[in-house]
């Protein structure tokens, strides 16, 4: 069945629920003779797929060169052709092709599979986030404990020099069943300058771990980036209510609100903050 544009307009509509990375081009005008008329529209992957086309030959594949190198940047851009000048074409006429990236959904990624993780990963994926859960436990990281997630690994921090990608957009959960992981994560990821780094803790499960690092050699500056405990004070105690807590930090971060830490120091937050 022939590609319809019904069809193009459903894709740009799963990839922005989906938080899909990619850039719709579409031809905004045309004169005189060209390939396809205004409205044509195309979808460019990152990997240079298309579906559907804005007319073929040399200036359907510069299109897609230049769509490829707008993932990243995010700036949507008006192109405009010559047919005759700028591809060579005989049937000379003019087309002006706008390029608007889907922008690619953050990700949370979220350090282990507990009844806290699975929560965080939930309310996360609601709030629109992409979703990466991380435990060493095979029989926890499951399809069935984890519906939401994009991304399901099992193993530790050597994850990180394979499948896991943490870079500076990512927001990092650090939520597992034990001090000596939760150390072994925050020394492996702190270096990596994420976006967001949250560990689940006391007020003295988080200075005995920050204790241990700063003997480790990680500096006090570092470590001060580091939202321990987690989330915004809300007096949260369930899974639920603590995972309600910590997106909402997290999207606060994304937002460039800055008074995150203040609402963690209350001192009657402190001791609900536990695991």
């Amino acid at each position: 069945m022939a590609l319809r544009l019904a069809d193009i307009y459903d894709e740009i509509a799963r990839m922005y629920r989906a938080g899909a990375a990619g850039v719709v081009a579409t031809v905004v005008a045309a004169g005189g003779s060209t390939p396809r008329g205004a409205g044509a529209k195309m979808v460019v992957y990152p990997d240079g797929r298309t579906l559907g086309t804005i007319g073929g030959g040399a200036i359907e594949a510069d299109v897609i060169e230049r769509a490829r190198a707008l993932v990243d940047s995010g700036e949507p851009t008006l192109l405009s052709f010559d047919l005759g000048d700028d591809a060579g074409m005989a049937c000379g006429g003019e087309m002006s092709i706008f390029l608007e990236p889907i922008a690619e959904a953050p990700r949370v990624t979220v350090i282990g599979g507990g009844h806290v993780g699975q929560a965080v990963a939930t309310v996360a994926k609601q709030a629109g986030f992409r979703i990466a859960v991380v435990d060493d436990r095979r029989e926890v990281v499951t399809a069935e404990r984890f519906p939401t997630a994009d991304l399901r690994l099992v193993g530790g921090v050597e994850l990180l020099d394979g499948d896991l990608k943490v870079g500076d957009s990512s927001f990092v959960v650090i939520v597992t069943r034990g001090h000596r992981y939760d150390k072994d994560w925050v020394r492996a990821i702190v270096g990596l300058r994420p976006a967001y780094i949250g560990m689940i803790g006391s007020a003295e499960k988080v200075r005995r771990t920050f204790e241990d690092l700063s003997r480790d050699g990680v500096a006090h500056g570092v470590l001060e980036r580091i939202h321990a405990p987690i989330g915004i004070d809300i007096g949260a105690e369930t899974p639920d209510e603590i995972a309600v807590s910590v997106v909402a930090e997290i999207i606060a971060v994304r937002h460039g609100v800055s008074d995150t830490a203040m609402l963690r120091e209350k001192p009657e937050y402190k001791g609900r903050n536990r695991q």
